[in-house]
This record gives C-alpha cells, sequence and structure tokens, in this order.
C-alpha cells in the first residue's frame, strides 16, 4: 500500500489534491494538470482506484460516450488530513452524555479560542482581503488546501481537518468556524459543507464586525 502526501510532488499525489480542490476532474483536465498524455494520466487513476482513493462515474453530455469523471473517495477523505481519531470522538461522545450540548458547545467555544490564539498573532493586516489571504497560508501550513476567491469575500477550506468526527458530531464543525472568526475578527456564514455533500467548506463573511477578546485566565 502506497502512503500517499497530500500536495506532495508525485503525479499521483498532485492528482489527489487536485481532486480536493476541485471535486472531480476528467482524464482531460489531468492531462493538463500534469503536462502528460492521457494514457500515462489513466495509468495513474488505476493505481488509485486500486487504492482505493479515487472513485469514477461515467456523466453524459449529448450523444456519444460517456465521459468518466473522478472524485476522492471516503478513504482519501479521511486520510487528508489526519487529525482525528476514536480517541475524539469517544471523549465527544462520553461529554455528551455526562455535560448534555449545551456544556459541550461552551467547552467547543474555548477550544476555538485557544486555537485561535495561537495563530491569531499571524494575522495581522488591516484589509479583511489581506487578513483572508494570510489565513489561507496558516490553513495550508496546517494542511488544509485552501483558496480565497478574488472577491475576496469568503474563504473556501477543501478538506475536513476532523472530517471522522465530524460526520458523527457537527459540534465541531461550529468550533471551527469559530475559530476562524476568532482570528479574523469578522463573522462568517457557512454556506457549503464537506459534511453535508460538498467538495469544500465555504464561509462567506458576514456584514458587522465582531469584538474578540483574548482568553481569560479563568478558561486556564
Amino acid at each position: 500500500m502506497i502512503s500517499y502526501k497530500f500536495g506532495g510532488g508525485h503525479p499521483a499525489e498532485q492528482i489527489l489534491d487536485y481532486l480536493q480542490r476541485q471535486g472531480e476532474a476528467t482524464v482531460k483536465d489531468l492531462a493538463d494538470l500534469l503536462g502528460v498524455s492521457g494514457t500515462a494520466v489513466r495509468d495513474h487513476l488505476s493505481a488509485l482506484q486500486a487504492d482505493q482513493m479515487v472513485v469514477v462515474r461515467a456523466e453524459r453530455h449529448g450523444p456519444g460516450r460517456p465521459r468518466l469523471v473522478y472524485a476522492l473517495s471516503e478513504k482519501a477523505h479521511a486520510r487528508f488530513p489526519q487529525q482525528t481519531d476514536r480517541l475524539i470522538t469517544s471523549l465527544l461522545r462520553e461529554l455528551l452524555a455526562r455535560e448534555g450540548p449545551e456544556k459541550v458547545a461552551q467547552l467547543l467555544n474555548g477550544v476555538s479560542r485557544r486555537l485561535a490564539n495561537e495563530y491569531s498573532g499571524r494575522i495581522a493586516g488591516v484589509d479583511i482581503a489581506v487578513r483572508l489571504d494570510e489565513l489561507r497560508r496558516l490553513l495550508e501550513q496546517r494542511g488544509v488546501p485552501a483558496v480565497v476567491p478574488s472577491d475576496g469575500d469568503e474563504i473556501q477550506l477543501f478538506a475536513c481537518p476532523y472530517y471522522d468526527v465530524a460526520a458523527i458530531h457537527p459540534e465541531v464543525c461550529s468550533m471551527e468556524r469559530q475559530m476562524i472568526e476568532y482570528m479574523l475578527g469578522e463573522q462568517l456564514v457557512l454556506k457549503d459543507s464537506i459534511r453535508e455533500g460538498s467538495h469544500h467548506c465555504r464561509f462567506v463573511l458576514r456584514p458587522g464586525h465582531i469584538a474578540l477578546t483574548p482568553q481569560s485566565s479563568s478558561e486556564g
């Protein structure tokens, strides 16, 4: 079994990274990306399919043979990036049972602030478009591919750092959104979600600024 490193330099890794960012692709798309023949792309895709990293579907456009469209498998999503495991899921389940959803929401909010504090000093831009781009770079350093569209009022994340856990506990999605809000100092609306079947999570700026305060000593 090949150990894939998403975003690496190997052609198969570039294919995985492209699919993570774009959601799906044809052989022609990937041939253009890699600058190789369609035959070479099919060889890489065959290897990825054998490792259960990509799935394929046929798509019809008028008469003629349908074209094949490739996307990441569930297995690939779960590996990109790996930051969660059964322990976290079990802890959340136990906390929900013992403390209830309101207390868990408060705890996750505290986690959001702690995570934001680790990075907030590195987001110093005055203009929101600059801060969004700085956030994008920080997320990619965490292993989360991201992009800020040219209009500069949203950020798109092409991987879920908590994929396995979020599938069971949507509270984790709120934690990630809150962390990003604290880092940016702006309110966000989650428009698209990997958890709900989109190939990315799309956070759009909400009009209005939220004042963020440093984590108090009472939180630890």
